[in-house]
């Protein structure tokens, strides 16, 4: 081969073909970003100052935002109500207790950096603060001592200006006997309101705190100003620095002042009108902009480096494949005719991929295989009567005699905690040995209709039997492991024609009602009888179950369940009958549970420990799952009716002795010695119920009592009971009750006969 020809197939490959076009991509790219690069650069030293008079704002508008939080804070607590009360020479220690508990709760917000919130009250000269309450010239003197700020100055501030002062920091210490020891670095805030002359909030800021949590930079120096020029704090600002401050034209923008090689960023507050600084010395910027070239030149190296070897990395990568591929086709196949691509690689490929394509036959297993995939689905699709497009193609046609079986698969608590496999698998494995135990014997078809279900149309000689014999068999096998499952098989009626294939199957699943609870496996079939028992409990029954329930009385509960369960066994109710009296008995504890504020989430955990409700195969595993959550809701309801509450028992204990009497909230918040509104809530979160709802319950209840007797009068009833008004009582008896005093009275007398 001449020289020229190699030049020509080299140029002509796929690798080198794939590899121009990565790099014919990457190239302007490269370009491009180099263009960016010089770009940056130029505009490098702008970018800086851009970037700290962001920096800037971003730091301005959390003090601002944060001396905003802080003045509302002080106004909120200038409009306690009970300040009022603690204005006075003697305090209301009470209300001063209740002040101090509002004053830690916004303490306990670290993020706000505030050291101590104090309450000066100017006629009473007494401060309340988070942690004591004292006079205010012990406290300024002995636990706040600031040389900057004695006692005096506090006094001074009730007649200042404006609703909020920002005061220069200043070191406080507090004084211990005859020891000084330092408290810390703080801010004082003062806040006033107008309305009220005699309070003013004190809010200590502590610096140190404040600078962590909101300067973004907090090696760099900072500088914060009162209108007046007064300095307020500084960062990380020397004795010469501070000298050579300029003086600066107050303005509501960010700009910055050049001197002396330093640049000096300000800008004065919108809200609390403070002029704020930052200083960046020139050499610091330089170091920025030099930093900020050094990492564009190092990224777009890199960029270029990794660009060029990720293209000969996927050009290889995409390459090997091709070049096995045509190894191997040529390994099974003569060389193909020339083609008119100038890639030989995909001339060749595509040449060897069409004869094989042209020369490959469907195998006899695949049509097997989809053959019996559409006599699966057409079979589902006939019992479920589905029809589909080409119907004819997909048609079930049965010529013989044919039967269903319908089998259903009950996995007991105990498969779950033997068996290491779970309840699909296991279904997987039965259905497989149905049907290799129906083909022993007749012509079947077996799908899996869901988890649990299993049906299988059966054809032959023996289906005509009532029922076919080698379902004994299969019975006695499945009561080999019954403790694992139940299995029930429904045995549908003899059909002839493929047309009655969806009643047949309407008619096997009716005959799976007839299903009675048991561990054994059971036949059914049409010429059993249909259950005739409907009615479980009475309404009569539902009350008393109810009413047992909440009460908490285990013994007539169980009772009431045992009794029930007895008379369904007795009339030979079917088990869907006995599932769905236990799964309202379980709704009934649930809402019970809900009622009475149990622990819920402890009530579900319990429940889901208990497993699923129709893993229950037999009477005494219903019975025992009942027993078991009714008897955990019964011990919680005990528990919960355990717990005592000195509020709670003196309001019942206050009810018992003076329902006939007028009984409100006001009368007994005065006699506990709190508010009316703290005792409503109170007694709604502890009860589950409102107070006057509790009074109308408990009087209603003794109501019924008295009229259970015919001796006294309905109007004598009520005044009885603490009703002054016979409609009243009237209403409030019918909208608890559901019934008027007169017709419970009447219910009664049938009752008792």
């Amino acid at each position: 081969m001449g020289k020229t020809e190699r030049l020509r197939r080299a140029s002509n490959s796929l690798f080198l073909q794939l590899l121009l076009s990565f790099l014919a991509i990457l190239v302007p790219l490269i370009s491009f970003f180099f263009f960016s690069f010089t770009l940056l650069n130029n505009h490098a030293t702008d970018e800086v100052i851009k970037y700290n008079t962001l920096s800037m704002n971003k730091t301005i508008d959390k003090y601002e935002n944060h001396f905003n939080h802080i003045r509302n804070i002080g106004l909120d607590l200038l409009l306690d109500e009970k300040l009022e009360t603690l204005n006075r020479p003697t305090v209301d220690y009470l209300n001063a207790r209740a002040l101090m508990r509002t004053i830690n709760g916004y303490l306990s917000h670290k993020e706000i950096a505030v050291q101590n919130i104090l309450i000066y009250l100017k006629k009473s000269n007494f401060v309340i603060s988070g942690d004591r309450g004292v006079r205010a010239d012990e406290l300024f003197s002995k636990y706040y001592k600031s040389d900057s700020y004695p006692p005096s100055f506090w006094t001074k501030q009730f007649t200042g200006s404006g609703s909020l002062s920002i005061l220069p920091a200043s070191d406080f210490k507090e004084k211990a006997g005859s020891v000084m020891s330092a408290k810390g670095r703080f801010i004082p805030v003062v806040v006033r309101n107008n309305f009220f002359p005699d309070y003013q909030v004190i809010v200590m800021l502590d610096e140190n705190l404040m600078l962590q949590e909101f300067h973004d930079s907090p090696d760099e120096p900072f500088l914060m100003f009162a209108a007046s020029g007064l300095q307020l704090a500084a960062d990380n600002v020397s004795d010469k620095e501070l000298q050579s401050v300029p003086r600066t034209t107050s303005t509501s923008h960010t700009s910055f002042v050049k001197k002396d090689g330093i640049y000096y960023f300000h800008k004065t507050g919108s809200i609390t009108g403070i002029r704020y600084m930052r200083i960046v010395p020139d050499n610091l910027i330089s170091a920025q902009i030099s930093q900020v070239n050094t990492i564009l030149l190092t990224l777009l190296i890199l960029f270029a480096a990794v660009s060029v070897c990720a293209a000969w990395f996927f050009t290889k990568r995409f390459h090997n494949p091709v070049k096995s591929i045509m190894r191997s086709i040529q390994q099974l196949n003569a060389p193909s005719p020339r083609s008119e691509s100038s890639i030989h690689e995909f001339k060749y490929i595509h040449d060897q991929v069409r004869q094989l394509v042209e020369t490959s036959n469907t195998t006899h297993h695949a049509d097997a295989r989809k053959n019996s995939l559409l006599r699966y689905y057409a079979f589902l699709n006939k019992i479920k009567n589905i029809n589909v497009k080409d119907q004819e193609y997909y048609d079930f046609n049965v010529q013989e005699p044919y039967r269903l079986l319908l089998f259903q698969l009950q996995f007991t608590p105990r498969f779950s905690r033997e068996i290491d496999a779970d309840e699909g698998k296991a279904s997987l494995f039965v259905r497989e040995y149905l049907d290799t135990h129906l083909k022993e014997h007749v012509e079947t078809q077996t799908i899996q209709l869901e988890q649990d279900l299993i049906l299988s149309l059966v054809i032959g000689g023996q289906v005509q039997e009532e029922p076919p014999a080698f379902l004994t068999s299969l019975k006695a096998v499945f009561d080999l492991d019954q403790r694992y499952w139940s299995m029930t098989i429904g045995v549908g009626n003899l059909y002839r024609s493929s047309a009655d294939l969806t009643r047949a199957y309407e008619q096997v699943q009716s005959i799976m009602e007839y299903r009675k609870l048991g561990g054994a496996a059971q036949i059914l079939t049409s010429a059993d009888a249909p259950p005739d028992y409907q009615a479980v409990m009475s309404g009569l029954q539902e009350q008393e179950l109810q009413a047992n329930l909440s009460a908490g009385n285990e013994d007539a509960v169980l009772r009431l369940i045992a009794k029930v369960l007895g008379v369904m066994d007795k009339k030979g109710a079917t088990a869907n009958q006995f599932y769905d009296f236990a799964e309202s008995i379980v709704q009934l504890s649930a809402k019970t549970a809900s009622s009475m504020q149990l622990d819920l989430l402890g009530y579900k955990g319990y429940l889901t420990s208990l497993g699923k409700l129709r893993c229950s195969c037999t009477m005494q595993e219903l019975q025992s799952y009942l027993t078991s959550l009714l008897t955990y809701v019964i011990g919680r309801i005990h528990e919960k009716k355990a717990e005592k509450d000195n509020i709670i028992t003196f309001v019942k204990s206050y009810t018992e002795q003076h329902y006939q009497h007028d009984i409100t909230l006001d009368i007994l918040s005065d006699k506990l010695g709190i508010s009316a509104s703290y005792l409503s809530t109170y007694f709604k979160t502890k009860t589950g119920m409102n107070f006057i709802d509790y009074i109308n319950n408990y009087r209603i209840e003794l109501a019924k009592s008295l009229l259970k007797a015919d001796d006294m009068r309905i109007q004598d009833v009520a005044l009885q009971v603490g009703y002054q008004n016979i409609n009243s009582f009237n209403r409030m008896f019918k909208k608890i009750s559901g019934v008027t005093p007169s017709e419970f009275r009447k219910q009664q007398y049938l009752i008792e006969g």
